[in-house]
């Protein structure tokens, strides 16, 4: 092998400069560095879940106020009843004195397989008026227990046929979830 010119001898040089600066770069300080980025952002990430934590632990004193006055309202939003069939005729008697209250009379009333489980489902045929129905209907929306009313059906054949407004044919389906209420 032939000696190396003065010229190749910089260049070679050069290169394994460059060689060992870039083994020095990739193998102590970057990854250095990028332990040192990483460790803020999982630092400065630890710190929002603190903080996060701690808004969440202050507001638990306003959490167990509101679950007390949900406890506290409980009954305005399901029908308490020691059974489901209890409810389902307190539900009826519910629905036979609001017709009575408004003036309207009572074809019948039924109960319905619920859509959903620990609820009742209630359906009444009633003859009333518009005035009567939209007291019945206030009623129904203001006075605890709130139910649902799934379905209303007029049929106001009378008024066709004597020209001026009459009873009409109501149908009304109500349904309520039940807290079920063990006799102690």
């Amino acid at each position: 092998m032939r000696p190396l010119e003065p010229r190749e001898r910089k260049i070679v040089a050069l290169g394994i400069l460059v060689a060992v600066l870039v083994v020095i770069w990739f193998g102590l300080i970057d990854p250095l560095i990028v332990g040192f980025i990483g460790r803020a952002e999982e630092r400065s990430d630890l710190q929002a879940t603190y903080q996060k934590n701690e808004r969440i632990l202050s507001s638990i004193s306003a959490w167990r106020d509101q679950a007390d006055e949900q406890s506290a309202s409980q009954t305005q939003y399901g029908l308490v009843a020691p059974t489901k069939v209890l409810a389902a005729e307190n539900l009826k008697q519910r629905l036979n004195k609001l017709a009575a209250a408004v003036g309207g009379s009572v074809q019948g009333v039924s109960e319905l397989p619920a859509e959903k489980e620990n609820w009742v489902r209630v359906r009444a045929d009633l003859q009333l008026t518009m005035s009567q129905l939209y007291k019945s209907l206030t009623r129904l929306e203001n006075e605890a227990p709130y139910v649902v009313v799934g379905y209303v059906s007029v049929v106001a054949d009378r008024a066709t046929q004597t020209g001026h407004l009459a009873t009409m044919d109501v149908r009304i389906e109500v349904s309520a979830p039940v807290r079920i209420n063990q006799p102690s």
